[in-house]
């Protein structure tokens, strides 16, 4: 095993009172495997991958510390049979309530890699969901999507995209510190409709909705925009239509909103660690139309490719000693105050089966649970043939799970 430094990055999300989750939810259709057979095959294939056999650091550990001796099945691998609800006619609702209980579900504790897999299943369905979840602090998004398929597909397929790196240069690297701090300088109109409406926060609550990947890849071709930038487009029409349905105060515009960004090179596939550095992008919830909304995603995305700010926030993460960002100045940018509403995006490109069920879709979520540092968190998953918008939060924001509809409603 090899030896990996913890960052700055990585401590934001290790020194929180409670450890944040992250993972994702993954839909096969087809028969599923038993837990015996589920079981082998991550014990198995868990041991070459360095990410799940570190421990969390104690005191301040510079390295991640690596756990000798096998995965232990019982505490890494379980099934969760949900039975069929009668409150809906697909009982989705039975399904949807054991997801958000994974959510808030303690983590395998100390001795012990934290992360672990469940199969849930329905005795009348022929498909299963596959939950791999693993503490944000030791593993970003994109690096959890390659674990997870090295972990469950049968053959070896693409993960999601890795970035190789390249110099940013002096002016790219400046832009990108003025980015940062700006929003801590001048913090600007606070977004009411994403505050706590109905008491304490607590627990969790999960929704998504489905689009045909085809469908935004036509609205892409249509807008001359990238499929990400239509999904993005479309949120900000959705906000609207949301806040009109539940009367509630408009989102200032535009909706200064954070969005993640992976910055993990392919010889980190695998590596713990958190390779994602983040920028600000503003939601046109003005906009009248899905075009004029789009075009003003787009404007902001080339902006952030083309002064290349993704190599020059890796190379601001990656400074050396007290050169680089500490703690204190992360949790000062990341901050539910400025930014309450959190965006990802993640892609499966290639199609790909566990145990013979084929992939239909995808959500990868996170749950924070410090209070202070709890954010309304959405993320777009693509498969081959789906895009999965999906909002993790918690019961005092509860409201924030029409999201989705509303996201659906806007490409129709």
């Amino acid at each position: 095993m090899g030896v990996y430094s913890i960052t700055a990055t990585d401590r934001a999300f290790l020194t929180m009172r409670r450890p944040p989750v992250a993972g994702f939810f993954l839909d096969f259709d087809g028969r599923a495997p038993s837990l015996d057979e589920l079981a082998r095959r991550v014990v198995r294939r868990s041991g070459s991958l360095p990410t799940l056999n570190r421990l969390l650091p104690t005191g301040s550990a510079r390295h991640w510390p690596v756990r000798s001796g096998p995965i232990d099945p019982d505490v890494h691998v379980h099934h969760w049979h949900v039975p069929d609800a009668t409150d809906t006619p697909d009982g989705d609702r039975a399904l949807q309530e054991a997801c958000e209980a994974l959510l808030t579900r303690e983590l395998p504790g100390p001795g012990q890699p934290p992360w672990d897999c469940w199969l849930l299943t329905r005795p009348s369905a022929e498909r299963f969901r596959v939950c791999f979840r693993v503490h944000h602090g030791l593993h970003d998004g994109v690096g959890a999507a390659h674990s997870a398929l090295a972990l469950l597909a049968d053959t070896p397929v693409n993960g999601p995209r890795l970035y190789p790196g390249a110099g940013p240069g002096l002016r790219a690297g400046l832009r990108a510190m003025r980015e940062t701090v700006a929003p801590v300088l001048r913090p600007g109109t606070p977004w009411h409709t994403m505050r706590r409406v109905s008491g304490p926060g607590g627990g969790a609550r999960w929704a998504h909705g489905d689009v045909p990947l085809a469908r935004l890849r036509a609205l892409a071709d249509t807008h001359g925009a990238s499929v990400n930038d239509i999904a993005v487009a479309a949120l900000a029409l959705a906000l609207r239509s949301w806040s009109t349905e539940l009367a509630l105060p408009d989102a200032p515009s535009p909706a200064r909103t954070l969005v993640a960004m992976s910055t993990r090179r392919p010889p980190e596939r695998l590596r713990p660690g958190n390779h994602v550095a983040f920028h600000r992008l503003y939601l046109p919830v003005s906009a009248a139309t899905l075009a004029a909304s789009a075009a003003e995603v787009r404007r902001q995305t080339d902006a952030v490719r083309l002064s290349r700010r993704r190599d020059a926030l890796r190379a601001l993460l990656d400074l050396p000693g007290p050169l680089a960002p500490g703690v204190r100045g992360l949790r000062a940018v990341i901050n539910p105050r400025l930014y309450p509403f959190v965006v990802s995006s993640v892609s499966f490109p290639d199609t790909f089966s566990c145990f013979g069920g084929r992939l239909g879709a995808a959500s990868l979520f996170l749950h924070v649970g410090d209070d202070e540092q709890r954010f309304v968190y959405l993320s777009f998953t693509r498969t081959p043939d789906t895009v999965r918008c999906t909002v993790v939060t918690d019961a005092a924001r509860a409201h924030t799970t029409a999201l989705p509809r509303h996201w659906v409603r806007a490409l129709s």
